[in-house]
């Protein structure tokens, strides 16, 4: 096993990073940030935690997802974006990483193959391992817009009706942008150059994609009482968190979470990212679920080369796919157990288990498939199942956030991988059926 290295940060975190109005320096976290932690270091830590340095996470957004930036302005945020008033999920079950049980607009990274066109699987390994999970978004995503007080004290927003939630911002006045940094600078040099030439204009032109069509839109930045420019856009350029690997075949692809990752926003839509990576985590926390709260893992995920396990290529409403680094495929091969995949039909209601590294190691966990809808509409939603094990209903309460992609072992088979939790009773859920992510 590649050695963890890195530094602890008490910060829960459900969708990565946000920089405040897309201008600011200080870096603002999407969810909770514990009260002990001096919020004054987290300006630099993101470009640390990309050297190799630990970052505390928890699961990942599904596609129904509805985190804002944690500010008085926004109102109070739910939890992971699951039970809070701005939550989007009023339903009684919700997607272990979130909800995830919103139809994809668009399909992430290239037009990839989830295993290769063509070929049929007839055995993959069952992995069950949490992993930390980073991607980096295809242009900076716009998560809200928002009031900001110019420095004669007037209250504008000027980015209202312009972009919205889901919009990811490619340029300004053609100058290329890949992360908030950019776009501050750009948005900042553009206006000063106005300035210092006297030019009777004030706008910039972004050009950004919503639902993957380009647009543009002039906006009118405000100069505030600091001296620099702010365009009243809440935005974030990268997501982490924790997930679980599903299977993985002999030449290293692999499935996981069995649904997509959303980008956090009302919108709901999965994440359009430009590149995403697996990296070793260190499970620190498991708060246990409970009727009406959902449970969490939690972990510090480390980053750098020496952590790094794989590569993801594609982020589908089915789940997230890539490729293991060479290491990580030799060292999992040698200790997990090579399954024929079960085909639909043979998936029955009665005994079955999860694998899951949720105690810290792997184990198989007994459940119950309650139901299987083979023509289901939702297919993050196949088969219905319960908890029976006494061990995990004590470890966890049960199904728990983080945990999505758990592969699930029927009769010697891979059948499929737990996906949701009832809000209701964290012992029970849905589960996908393993033909549909293959």
């Amino acid at each position: 096993m590649r050695k963890f290295f890195g530094k602890f940060v008490s910060v829960t975190l459900a969708a990565a990073v946000i920089a405040m109005f897309a201008l600011s320096s200080d870096d603002k976290w999407c969810s909770r940030v514990d009260k002990a932690f001096d919020e004054s270091v987290l300006g630099s830590f993101l470009n640390e935690s990309k050297a190799g340095y630990g970052r505390y996470a928890t699961g990942l957004p599904g596609q129904a997802a509805s985190v804002l930036a944690d500010s008085g302005e926004n109102g109070e945020n739910g939890e992971n974006g699951g039970t809070g008033e701005n939550s989007g999920n009023g339903g009684t079950e919700q997607g272990i990483g979130q909800t995830a049980d919103t139809a994809s607009t668009h399909r992430d990274y290239e037009e990839t193959d989830k295993i290769s066109a063509g070929i049929s699987v007839e055995g993959v390994y069952a992995c069950g391992r949490l992993t930390g999970i980073y991607e980096q978004t295809e242009g900076v995503l716009v998560v809200n817009t928002t009031e900001v007080t110019d420095e004669d004290g007037k209250k504008v927003n000027p980015a209202d009706k312009k972009v919205q939630c889901g919009d990811y911002i490619l340029s300004v006045n053609g100058r290329t942008v890949a992360d908030k940094e950019e776009l501050s600078e750009a948005v900042n040099d553009i206006m000063k150059q106005h300035d210092e030439s006297h030019e009777d204009k004030s706008t910039v032109n972004i050009k950004f994609l919503r639902g993957g069509e380009k647009m543009s839109a002039d906006i009118t930045p405000v100069r505030m009482d600091d001296g620099k420019y702010y365009m009243g856009i809440w935005v974030k350029d990268d997501l982490a968190g924790i997930g679980t690997i599903t299977y993985y075949t002999k030449d290293g692809r692999f499935g996981a979470l069995g649904h997509g990752i959303g980008d956090g926003t009302q919108s709901g839509n999965l994440l359009y990212a430009n590149s995403g990576d697996l990296y070793s985590m260190k499970l620190t926390k498991i708060k246990k679920g409970k009727a009406g709260a959902p449970g969490e893992i939690g972990g510090v995920v480390y980053f750098g080369k020496k952590s790094h396990i794989g590569t993801l290529d594609c982020n589908s409403n089915l789940g997230i796919y890539g490729q293991l680094d060479s290491d990580e495929l030799s060292e999992y091969a040698a200790e997990d157990t090579y399954y024929p995949v079960a085909g639909k039909d043979e998936i029955h209601t009665g005994s079955a288990q999860m694998i899951s590294e949720i105690s810290g190691k792997l184990e198989k966990y007994n459940l119950e498939i309650t139901n299987i809808d083979k023509k289901a509409t939702d297919t993050n939603k196949g088969m219905e199942l319960k908890v029976t094990d006494d061990r995990l209903i004590e470890l966890s309460g049960g199904i728990v956030q983080g945990t999505s992609g758990s592969p699930i072992i029927q009769d010697g088979k891979i059948i499929g991988a737990v996906t949701h939790v009832f809000v209701d009773d964290p012992t029970g859920g849905y589960g996908i059926c393993i033909d549909e992510m293959l």
